[in-house]
């Protein structure tokens, strides 16, 4: 027994860390795997078809991940856009149905659109019967509120 180094198992470990050229991994890779393949034939179908498998469920799990994070993000994009639509069709329609009736009666109560039917129903016995007619023709033509128009019914009718 020596106490000199294996010059062969030396060899071997330098050649280990050296990083293989590209004429190397395109020559000597498919040979290695060659002499693997023809080894254990059975064994090298089952590494190959564990590794299709493999990433296989990877990619359906990232696919089906996508699916839902995309489903939700159109689900909230479409529901914003479709609730603007219908909030700007509901604003065109109450525009237009103002713009028929006529100027409001902001001289009988000042920015009479601007108001709920809480604020203008209080107003409405300070009126005179023809003040509250014209608050009452133009609501049935606009906004039709039964809060204004059953207020002004009950100040204009027989028991007043």
């Amino acid at each position: 027994m020596s106490d000199a180094p294996d010059h062969d198992a030396l060899a071997d470990d330098e050649a280990e860390d050296v990083e293989p050229t590209l004429l190397e991994v395109v020559v000597f890779g498919p040979i290695d795997a060659a002499f693997s393949f023809l080894r254990d034939p059975r064994g090298a179908a089952v590494r190959g078809r564990a590794r299709v498998d493999q990433a296989l469920r990877q990619a359906r799990a990232l696919g089906e991940l996508s699916i839902k994070f995309g489903q939700q993000e159109l689900r909230r994009r479409t529901e914003g856009a479709q609730e603007d639509a219908e909030t700007q069709a509901a604003d065109a329609a109450a525009a237009e149905r103002r713009e028929k009736a006529g100027p409001p009666p902001d001289d009988v109560i000042a920015d009479y659109d601007t108001l709920s039917a809480s604020q203008i129903v209080p107003m409405l016995q300070g009126l005179d019967p023809a003040e509250r007619g014209r608050v009452a023709a133009y609501e049935q033509k606009t906004r039709a509120r039964q809060t204004i128009l059953r207020r002004i019914a009950q100040l204009d009718g027989p028991g007043e």
